[in-house]
């Protein structure tokens, strides 16, 4: 969701987003019907194999299979730039340093004139695909939040404390994202 907020850098930096999850095209579509990011490709990679294992952001253990989170920038030969790879479904990251990361590569910008975005399809029947709007995960990451401060002020080690600070500030990112998109 951050990501989207930042469309306008990230096209500025000639860059642009791709959403790969293990949900099919009509589960996508149907999202994307609840929860419009114009300036995101989604990808369907169902099982995983095609594109989200072999970047080392797949869980066959969890459900049947899901996508961890991650935020990689591939440069235009193909390399990565910048990569994080999430070690489970909440492990996520701030994307300062991914934006950086893009914007250290000195692309042309992406014009107006480039059309980007997600599946829409109108006939999709969004509450049969389980889609949900992006409303109801704002109370999810506020407890996100408010746990990850607690846990950084019980916290013994420094990692834990390192941690807890890093998973509050990605809530606060989210969460201020959200707030200026709606």
């Amino acid at each position: 969701m951050r990501l989207a907020s930042q469309a306008e850098r990230i096209r500025q930096a000639g860059g642009e987003v791709i959403a790969v999850s293990v949900d099919s095209d009509e589960r996508q579509a149907a999202m994307y019907s609840r929860w419009p990011t114009p300036d995101v490709q989604y990808v369907s990679d169902p099982g995983g194999r095609s594109y989200l294992d072999p970047l080392g952001l797949f869980d066959p253990e969890e459900r049947d299979g899901i996508a961890l989170p991650g935020l990689l920038v591939i440069g235009p030969d193909g390399t990565e730039v910048f990569g994080y790879r999430g070690r489970d479904f909440a492990d996520r990251t701030h994307d300062d340093d991914a934006l950086s990361a893009l914007e250290s590569l000195g692309l042309d910008p992406i014009g107006d004139d480039v059309a980007l975005g997600g599946p829409h399809d109108p006939d999709v029947d969004v509450d049969r695909q389980g889609a949900f709007t992006p409303r109801i995960l704002v109370p999810y990451f506020k407890g996100n939040r408010f746990g990850a401060v607690a846990i950084q002020m019980r916290a013994d080690g420094d990692e834990a404390k390192t941690l807890a600070k890093e998973h509050r500030q990605m809530c606060d990112a989210i969460l201020d994202a959200w707030a200026s998109l709606t």
